[in-house]
């Protein structure tokens, strides 16, 4: 697990794949997920978002959702359509969080005052396949106009 202790060997073990992020609800791994995640946005679309994990999606007002791999987005069309997540559905999450705009001007019409929910969850077999694409094309924002 990578840690405090093992952390400045990170980039000399890199291409050894055998360092883990704990991604376990109420740890650090997903505190530091949801930073990488809003410099992400930040540096490919321009936009300021806050995000933060949740240890659980209860009593949300589900208004829009991306899913950050397959799965993620399986249990959010569920969720979406009213459908309850069993067990073993829950037990495929990874984690989930809340993102909000700093700036509401950038978000669609309806949306500004909305948060997104972002799921990531892991497939069937145990591995974890994150689409960060998923959140350049998923997210309520307005669209450039084309110059004329």
């Amino acid at each position: 697990m990578l840690s405090d202790a093992n952390a400045d060997d990170y980039w000399e073990r890199s291409d050894r794949f055998d360092l883990a992020l704990d991604l376990t609800a109420g740890r650090r791994g997903l505190v530091a997920l949801s930073s990488v995640i809003a410099r992400w946005v930040r540096h490919l679309l321009d936009i300021e978002v806050a995000v933060e994990p949740l240890n659980e999606l209860r009593d949300v007002a589900l208004t829009w959702y991306v899913g950050l791999d397959s799965v993620g987005t399986k249990i959010g069309d569920a969720l979406w359509n009213g459908e309850e997540i069993d067990e073993a559905g829950r037990s495929h999450v990874v984690g989930l969080f809340r993102l909000t705009f700093r700036d509401p001007t950038v978000v669609m019409n309806g949306m500004a005052d909305d948060a997104v929910y972002l799921i990531l969850a892991m497939a069937p077999d145990r591995v974890l396949r994150m689409k960060p694409q998923n959140l350049l094309t998923g997210l309520p924002v307005r669209r450039l106009e084309p110059l004329t």
